[in-house]
């Protein structure tokens, strides 16, 4: 039968053999297909593999060096806890209590000052235990617990001061000096620093000391000699506002200022080593030396006309009585320059024995200065007009100096010490008296002793322009 469907054409199933083989072919494509995508299903599946073998051996690099990255970190914490705890005993081993001073304001005892060295070492002995018995008072709240250090710096212009203080007769030349040697040598930690002229740089040394010492965890304590100034209040409180918590104690001498005493800080005296007087009321209440060289006009070669061109002059004292009264300086308080009264005429008799007749203009010089105010003046860049403060009024158009300084009667007080004792007047140089009510220039050498000026002997100086012109004008007589 089969054969015979065959032979007749006709496949399985009914088909042809021709739509069988079709139908085989397709099937097979189908297949193939199926594989294919077995295939790529393999394929897929492996690739997948590779990256995931991948990943997992870089997750494993990554977690063996987590691992000793935390065995290294465990041991670094412990070697911080270690270090940690040394640094903590040293800080509670080693405190120290810094004290700074502004030595410009704040003086020592004059007692101790004319002891010179040995005044010195006394000092620094002093100081010391007297700090010493204020924090062991208070050491709990200052947290230390043992022994400390006691540091102190002094900070002042020795040259200035020294100055200031020989000229107004209460300490004698090299005194200054030798007290603050001794003040240095006695103790290690005790020292003086001389910071020469200019108005800020006991300043600023000391606010540097601050913000170094603030810093410092071993400072348990800051003491401060320089509440007089309120031109500290400023920094002060912002020591105070940006450290709290943080222990600031005034050493007092002189009155505290204002600004100062507001912040409410603890004070503490020492009467015993530092004086209660500003260094202006301990040199105005000494007795300086006298370096008044009055100007005595003798009376020949007079004319009628008063005309003093030829007269001359004589620096001994004249036999013929005279009247001296000097400038005199009043302050309008709504100003910055001074307002000076009339100067008082310089009369003598004539050698006739005439009518009294004017011999020009008596100036007396500024007894003393502040030594911190001068190197204030000195300092000012551009420089005040002299005019405009010490005149009242400048016509120079336009000036070369500054007319915009608020300076203070003292500070024009100041200006006028200054100027008078480094440049001599001219017109007493040329016609031998000076007939200018205002004129701020020297009219006398600052440098004389009384028995100089009595007897016309010239200074020291060889080189004084003051005596110099003297000389010329005794020679010329």
């Amino acid at each position: 039968m089969m054969s015979e469907r065959a032979s007749n054409g006709i496949g399985v199933h009914g088909l042809s053999s021709d739509a069988l083989l079709q139908t085989y072919k397709a099937r097979f494509q189908e297949l193939s297909g199926i594989e294919g995508k077995k295939d790529d299903l393999i394929r897929d599946l492996l690739q997948q593999n590779e990256r995931l073998t991948t990943l997992l051996e870089r997750i494993e690099d990554d977690l063996e060096r987590e691992k000793s990255f935390a065995r290294f970190s465990q041991k670094e914490i412990r070697d911080l806890k270690i270090q940690n705890s040394d640094a903590e005993e040293k800080l509670i081993s080693y405190p120290y209590v810094q004290v700074l001073i502004d030595g410009d304001g704040v003086m020592f005892h004059l007692d101790l000052l004319r002891k010179k060295k040995d005044g010195g070492h006394e000092a620094a002995e002093l100081l010391l235990q007297e700090i010493r018995e204020l924090v062991r008072s208070d050491r709990d709240r200052l947290n230390i617990k043992g022994d400390f250090e006691i540091r102190a710096l002094v900070f002042a212009n020795l040259d200035g001061l020294s100055k200031t203080l020989v000229k107004s007769n209460v300490l004698k030349p090299g005194d200054l000096q030798q007290f603050f040697m001794g003040f240095t040598q006695r103790l290690e930690h005790i020292n003086f620093i001389d910071v020469g002229y200019g108005k800020e740089m006991a300043d600023s040394k000391i606010r540097g000391e601050f913000l170094f010492h603030l810093k410092d965890p071993r400072c348990r304590l800051i003491l401060f000699g320089g509440g007089h100034d309120n031109g500290y209040a400023p920094f002060l409180k912002t020591c105070t506002a940006t450290n709290p918590n943080y222990p600031i104690w005034l050493l007092k001498g002189p009155p505290t200022g204002v600004a100062i005493t507001s912040m409410s800080l603890p004070t503490y005296e020492l009467n015993n080593i530092f004086s209660k007087e500003s260094q202006n009321e301990i040199t105005s209440n000494s007795s300086p030396i006298s370096q008044t060289a009055l100007l005595t006009p003798t009376s020949s070669n007079m004319n009628g006309n008063n005309n003093f061109e030829n007269s001359k002059f004589s620096y001994a004292s004249a036999a013929a009585p005279t009247t001296v009264r000097s400038t005199n300086v009043k302050y309008n308080n709504n100003s910055t320059s001074p307002v000076f009264e009339p100067a008082r005429t310089i009369t003598i008799g004539s050698s006739t024995g005439g009518a009294y007749a004017s011999r020009g203009f008596q100036h007396t010089m500024v007894s003393s200065a502040d030594a911190e105010r001068v190197n204030y003046i000195k300092s000012l860049n551009p420089r005040a007009c002299n005019n405009f403060y010490l005149r009242g009024a400048c016509y120079n158009q336009p000036c070369p100096y500054s007319h915009k300084y608020k300076l203070s009667n003292e500070d024009v007080r100041t200006l006028k010490y200054i100027i008078e004792r480094s440049k001599p007047c001219q017109q007493l140089k040329r016609r031998g008296w000076c007939d200018d009510e205002k004129c701020y220039y020297g009219h006398q050498c600052p440098f004389k002793t009384g028995q100089e000026a009595s007897n016309s002997e010239r200074c020291g100086n060889y080189f004084c322009r003051f005596c110099q012109q003297e000389d010329e004008i005794m020679h010329d007589s």
